[in-house]
């Protein structure tokens, strides 16, 4: 839950727990808590990057489908399908938030 605020890693594994669960977030109740979430739910640079690709080659995909479109594409050898690209727009448009916010 968090409660405790003086209480840095256990807060971090709460976070990174969430994270593996598919969570994009946490509710904090403490400003000490800010940091720490922040850099656990923040994506990555390789996550950013994996977005791009993915998206990229969703577009890729269908650009090149001559109208035949069936709705999947393969990045790196794994299927890719359109929850996948929400997915990974919602990511980015995160990170973007997230880099307007530093940036002032």
């Amino acid at each position: 839950m968090g409660y405790n605020f003086r209480h840095g890693d256990g807060l971090y594994q709460e976070c990174m727990q969430g994270k593996t669960w598919g969570v994009d977030g946490k509710t904090l109740i403490h400003p000490n808590q800010v940091q720490t979430a922040s850099e656990v739910f923040a994506p990555s640079e390789d996550e950013v990057e994996h977005a791009r690709r993915l998206i990229a080659c969703w577009d890729d995909a269908k650009r090149s489908s001559e109208g035949e479109f069936t709705g999947v594409a393969v990045l790196d050898g794994i299927m890719v399908e359109e929850l996948h690209v929400k997915s990974a727009r919602l990511l980015l448009a995160r990170a973007e938030k997230i880099t307007q916010m530093k940036s002032g």
